[in-house]
């Protein structure tokens, strides 16, 4: 069974720009974007140029041993008053069960412990029940509700705003971590 270890963070680098493409354009992935539409491989090449250059962006691929399974992108970093946006996503359907946790695992220490920022928060459409339980697991809270922000299949959908402090995450790291240990891993997020 795969475990913590098994998994890492790295920065993306060119070799990984079509894999994450195809990951964006993903039926199981696309549908819960921001913008849902099919991206064209030159606008993904200009994001990914962009991004580059951006301090305000932290991109990084989730291996687990040596296949990368996932990405996880922290934006609107801003240092002064310590808080980000993130969104991720497991890529490859049969990564092992947990790996969705694991890359959080991951993700959070880095923001929080190495970026040294404070509260990390997240914008979820309001039908992606999987997404909101994920959040709820890592420890996330809810902070409030834009309705009817996005239209999905011609009806509007809202967007249910989350946050997570950094005093809050070493609580329930503890937790997940202990969970991992003991094999009771709750709902298996990918």
């Amino acid at each position: 069974m795969a475990n913590l270890n098994d998994y890492r963070l790295e920065q993306p680098g060119q070799e990984h720009s079509r894999r994450i493409w195809e990951w964006r354009n993903a039926d199981h992935i696309r549908p819960y974007m921001n913008h849902d539409g099919m991206i064209p491989l030159e606008e993904h090449h200009r994001w990914m140029n962009a991004v580059a250059g951006d301090t305000s962006r932290l991109l990084r691929i989730c291996y687990y041993l040596d296949t990368p399974v996932g990405f996880v992108q922290f934006s609107q970093i801003d240092r002064s008053h310590k808080t980000c946006e993130w969104g991720f996503y497991i890529g490859e359907k049969n990564s092992p069960p947990g790996s969705g946790t694991r890359m959080g695992i991951l993700a959070l220490d880095h923001i929080f412990r190495e970026e040294k920022l404070s509260k990390v928060c997240a914008q979820i459409l309001d039908f992606n029940q999987r997404s909101l339980s994920y959040h709820h697991k890592l420890g996330f809270v809810t902070e409030g509700r834009l309705c009817r922000q996005r239209i999905r299949n011609h009806q509007p959908v809202d967007v249910v705003l989350m946050a997570l402090f950094r005093e809050d995450w070493e609580k329930h790291r503890l937790r997940l971590t202990k969970e991992e240990t003991t094999g009771h891993e709750g709902n298996q997020d990918r």
